[in-house]
């Protein structure tokens, strides 16, 4: 059940509108707008980014405040719902689960920076909006005292037209820094014709000139040791993990979403079709009962993976232990690993969609671009997480 909750932050910044809810009151507001999305996926990528009805719904439903710290505006759940945002979106429109999902991680993520930076970003509104950007194009760092003098080009920032602030990486001579930068110091550069994953609008930030204090920037090893002030803030569990072995997920479940819708679409169409050449019922030719029962099995594998080390994560936070490397780089494989399952699985479908299945009007060719795409990530890219692992199993040096 919703119920409407006042919250002042300190002095100066004023009251504001406050709802909290359960994770049962949060799935039934995503079943509601479903409908919705699905209806408008269409659109979404002619458009190349979440249409305004879209999000204006998920905007008012808070469903981009489930991970927000409470004390500033959040629903009062946690990175496991962000989870299931991300998954059951992407089963209707992959692009529009994975913009919602980081939409949900990043006011999670700003919990991360000092309190100042919290309610200097939160200060206008509970509902203002952070993305990230994460592949340096051209960069430019002039050191001013204690602050950073930013010009440059980043690429990859899902949902940018909607966001108020921009985060941008930075590598040091000792590892890396993340630096937030408000809108009236960037601009948006549409460079987002792609192959697939177009309604995430993934375009180009140019940072024109931006001085960014020292508390608008968040130490890489902060992150990576689950230091950020989040920790102490605020009440998330997930603070208290190492920030890069959850993160991932936020990507593996849209990924798995998608593979699971495109499995539920593949298992309907099939129903009305015949075998071209002999007239047969599609659904009558074990080849393609065969594909279904591969395809929804890695799926499920999928899921079962990331729930076990969802559990993992709980039971770390809950006995305040600290994973070793190998428990980490584990996580990642999984992480990882579950992405490939699901791309298989959508490949193995994809395969026997028929003739119909590349037509633009079938959402079935839809849904395999858009995990083509999304795949290709960094953060899931099979090759150099599997070699990551197996460099931590066997001590030697590890490359990140």
């Amino acid at each position: 059940m919703a119920t409407g909750l006042g919250s002042k932050l300190s002095a100066g910044v004023a009251e504001k509108d406050v709802e909290r809810f359960d994770a049962a009151e949060l799935s039934r507001r995503i079943a509601h707008i479903v409908p919705g999305v699905r209806e408008r996926a269409a659109e979404a990528e002619r458009l190349g980014r979440m249409p305004p009805e879209t999000f204006a719904e998920m905007r008012d439903a808070k469903l981009f405040r489930i991970a927000q710290p409470p004390m500033f505006g959040g629903v009062g759940l946690d990175m496991d719902e962000v989870y299931q945002l991300g998954f059951e979106l992407a089963r209707v429109d992959p692009s529009t689960g994975w913009v919602a999902a980081f939409y949900a991680l990043h006011g999670h993520q700003i919990g991360m920076f000092p309190r100042e930076t919290q309610e200097e970003f939160w200060g206008p509104s509970y509902d203002t909006l952070m993305v990230t950007a994460s592949a340096i194009v051209r960069a430019e760092f002039k050191e001013e005292g204690d602050c950073v003098r930013v010009n440059g080009e980043w690429d990859f920032a899902s949902g940018l037209d909607q966001a108020e602030w921009v985060l941008v990486n930075r590598i040091v001579e000792n590892g890396a820094q993340q630096l937030l930068i408000p809108r009236a110091n960037f601009e948006v550069i549409d460079n987002w014709q792609v192959a697939g994953a177009k309604a995430t609008g993934s375009k180009r930030v140019r940072v024109l000139d931006a001085r960014v204090p020292p508390h608008h920037i968040l130490d890489g090893a902060a992150l990576a040791n689950a230091k950020t002030f989040g920790r102490k803030l605020h009440p998330s569990r997930y603070y208290k993990l190492p920030t890069f072995i959850w993160m991932s997920y936020v990507i593996t479940v849209v990924i798995m979403g998608a593979a699971q819708g495109m499995v539920d679409l593949f298992a309907e169409q099939a129903k009305k079709r015949r075998e071209m050449t002999t007239g047969d019922l599609f659904v009558d030719r074990a080849a393609n009962q065969i594909r279904i029962a591969e395809a929804s099995a890695e799926v499920n594998a999928a899921r079962q993976i990331m729930a076990a080390d969802i559990k993992r994560f709980h039971e770390w936070t809950n006995a305040a232990y600290e994973p070793s490397m190998i428990e980490r780089a584990e996580v990642r494989r999984n992480g990882a690993y579950c992405a490939k399952l699901a791309q298989q699985a959508a490949y193995r479908l994809f395969e026997v969609g028929g003739a119909n299945s590349i037509y633009d009007k079938n959402p079935l060719q839809r849904f395999y671009r858009d995990i083509s795409v999304m795949t290709h990530s960094i953060a899931v890219v099979w090759d150099p997480i599997a070699e990551q692992y197996a460099r931590v199993l066997w001590n030697l040096p590890p490359k990140s």
